[in-house]
C-alpha cells in the first residue's frame, strides 16, 4: 500500500490539547506509527494545555501547519479550539472529526431511537436544577429493578458511570451529582454480553460499512471498561451477524450523523438493543473502534488512508 500520489501527501496528525489529553497522546502516537508504516511521512503536532503548538520540538502555529499539509487527523476532543474554524476558512479537511453541532446527551439519543422504533432501557432523567424530594428517590428505587445504572446525562470523563445496589448509595450519589450540578441518567443493568462494532460511513464501496463485532469481557459485579478483555466475535453465524449489523445501522441512521462511530449494544428478544452510540471514539489500537476494524484487516492508519485515497 502506498500514499495516493507520486508527489508526498502530506497528512498531519494533532495531538494532546486540554480535553482528554492523555486518551489525545495515545491515539495520535498509534495512528503516526500506522501512516508511517504504509508510506507516509505525517507531521507530529503536539498541542499544549495552554494551545501553543511544537512540531519537532519546535514552536509552531496552526497557520503554518494547514498550509504545508494537505489533510489534518485531530485527536484532540476541544470542539471549540479556533484551529478548526481557520481549518474551514483555509479547505483543510479534518479526517476523523465530527461535526461541531453533534451535541446529543445520552436520552436525547435514546429518544431518537425510540420515535425510530428501536428498544432502549427504560430510562429516568434526575435534572440538577429541581430539588428532589427523598420520595421520588423512594419510587424510583421501587421502580427499577436492581442494579441502577447511574451516569451523567452528559458523558463526562470526570464522573464515571456507576452501579448502585443499595437504597443508601443511590441517595448519597444522586446528592453527589447534584453539588456537582450535574443531569443524571437512571436505568436498571442488566448483566449480559456487550457487543461493540464500529460503522464507517463510505468505506468499501459501502455506504455504511460494519465489520465484525468486539466483545467485552467483563467481571458480572462491574460495568464493561476499556481495559477489560476484547474478542473478536468470529465465530457468529450469518444470521446473528446480520443482527448485529441491522441493529447498528438502525441506529446509527437514527441520529443523522455522517462520520464514524462506535456502537456498543446488548442482546434483547431475537436480536440486539443498542446501548451507547460513540461518536469520538478512542482511535488507538486496543480501543473498541479499532479492534472491530482490526477484523478486516485495516487499522485506523490505513483507514484514514482511505478517506483520502481511492485504493479502497
Amino acid at each position: 500500500m502506498t500514499p495516493p500520489s507520486t508527489i508526498p501527501y502530506t497528512i498531519a496528525v494533532i495531538r494532546g490539547g486540554k480535553v482528554n489529553t492523555s486518551q489525545s497522546l495515545k491515539d495520535g502516537k498509534d495512528i503516526l506509527v500506522s501512516l508511517t508504516g504504509i508510506g507516509y511521512t505525517p507531521l507530529d503536532i503536539l498541542v499544549d494545555t495552554d494551545g501553543s503548538w511544537t512540531m519537532k520540538g519546535r514552536p509552531t502555529d496552526a497557520h503554518y501547519v494547514f498550509t504545508i499539509a494537505e489533510s489534518v487527523v485531530d485527536t484532540t476532543q476541544d470542539v471549540e479550539a479556533p484551529w478548526r474554524e481557520l481549518a474551514k476558512k483555509m479547505w483543510i479537511p479534518l479526517l476523523l472529526s465530527h461535526d461541531d453541532s453533534v451535541t446529543l446527551d445520552r436520552e436525547d439519543m435514546y429518544r431518537l431511537f425510540r420515535q425510530h422504533g428501536l428498544p432502549t432501557p427504560k430510562t429516568l432523567v434526575v435534572r440538577a436544577n429541581t430539588e428532589t424530594p427523598r420520595e421520588t428517590f423512594r419510587e424510583l428505587w421501587q421502580t427499577f429493578h436492581t442494579p441502577l445504572m447511574v451516569r451523567p446525562l452528559k458523558k463526562d470523563k470526570e464522573n464515571e458511570s456507576v452501579l448502585i445496589r443499595k437504597y443508601a448509595d443511590l441517595e448519597n450519589v444522586l446528592a453527589d451529582y447534584h453539588n456537582n450540578n450535574l443531569d443524571v441518567h437512571i436505568f436498571t443493568y442488566k448483566p449480559t454480553r456487550t457487543l461493540s462494532v464500529a460503522v464507517l460511513p463510505n468505506f468499501r464501496g459501502q455506504k455504511l460499512y460494519t465489520p465484525l463485532a468486539v466483545e467485552t469481557f467483563s467481571p458480572v459485579t462491574a460495568l464493561p471498561r476499556k481495559d477489560h478483555p476484547m474478542r473478536a466475535v468470529f465465530k457468529a453465524g450469518e444470521k446473528e451477524n446480520d443482527a448485529i449489523r441491522k441493529a447498528a445501522e438502525s441506529a446509527y441512521q437514527s441520529l443523522g450523523i455522517n462520520g464514524h462511530a462506535s456502537i456498543d449494544m446488548i442482546p434483547y428478544k431475537d436480536g440486539y438493543m443498542v446501548i451507547n452510540v460513540d461518536l469520538k471514539p478512542s482511535l488507538s489500537k486496543d480501543g473498541r473502534f479499532a479492534q472491530s476494524l482490526a477484523t478486516t484487516g485495516v487499522d485506523v492508519g490505513q483507514y484514514v488512508h482511505s478517506l483520502v485515497s481511492k485504493d479502497f
